[in-house]
């Protein structure tokens, strides 16, 4: 009899599922893993879905443990489930687009479009600058930073860690402003009168440490987007530095393009 049922049970759909082939080319582990995604895909599964246990998956399709456990984590890796210790496995909500091209409005404003974004300062402080960082923020002599390292979140689901390097000397006293969900980049508007109206951007794929992935509640091994930016203000001068992990777990970057005025 086939499950028709609106609220269903994996373990349903995984009991009619068909045999696995064990004369087939394909490795055990990706005909579970095909298995499973079948059945996370079907109408009647929804988000944060109940995922049988390793045990429980086992003994429905067959397998042993390590195979389950193949297939699971590259669905992990992949976003389609998430592994939430000491509480199972559940199927991962459908991701949420989140803007990130804007009119250079910052991180902070960029990801917050349609959604409720809060930060948590995980430190900052005043430190002489790196060579790089006196290369790209065109340092006079003598010039400290201001580093800034937070944690984003978007609809209370940790979605970027971001470590902030701006010019310290154009930002004098900026330290004593910043405190968990205030934009710094409102504060330099309002106290400063200074925007960032120009900057490049640098996208690639990483791996978080254990420690970063901790903080974005991520499996170890699973990817992230690292960005890397440099922003100007109207003149053209660089004011700030940053390098952000962002996690696509729960939500998608939505770039638009245009072309240059002229083109």
């Amino acid at each position: 009899m086939s499950v028709t049922s609106e609220n269903i049970d994996l373990h349903d759909l995984l009991r009619e599922a068909h045999a696995l082939d064990r004369d087939s080319p394909l490795p055990l582990w990706v005909q579970v893993k095909n298995t499973l995604e079948a059945a996370i895909g079907h109408p009647g599964i929804g988000p944060n879905a109940r995922v049988p246990s390793e045990q429980n998956l086992c003994e429905l399709l067959g397998v042993s443990r390590p195979i389950v456990r193949l297939a699971l984590d590259a669905m992990v890796k992949t976003g389609l489930i998430t592994k939430v210790p000491r509480q199972g496995i559940y199927v991962t909500p459908r991701k949420t687009d989140v803007e990130f091209a804007s009119m250079n409005e910052s991180l902070f404003g960029e990801i917050s479009r349609g959604h409720r974004v809060t930060t948590h300062v995980l430190s900052l402080s005043r430190d002489k600058p790196t060579q790089h960082e006196r290369e790209v923020l065109a340092l006079p002599p003598g010039a400290d930073v201001l580093r800034l390292y937070r944690l984003y979140s978007v609809d209370d689901v940790p979605t970027a860690l971001s470590w902030l390097v701006l010019a310290g000397h154009r930002v004098p006293g900026l330290e004593a402003l910043i405190a968990d969900n205030v934009s710094a980049y409102d504060v330099m508007s309002e106290r400063y009168g200074l925007r960032i109206d120009f900057s490049e951007r640098w996208f690639e794929a990483a791996v978080p440490t254990a420690e970063q992935a901790a903080l974005l509640q991520l499996s170890d091994g699973q990817a992230v987007v690292a960005i890397e930016s440099i922003g100007r203000t109207g003149d053209r001068l660089p004011l700030e530095y940053y390098k952000c992990l962002y996690s696509t777990a729960y939500s998608r970057i939505h770039v638009t393009a245009h072309a240059r005025a002229g083109a």
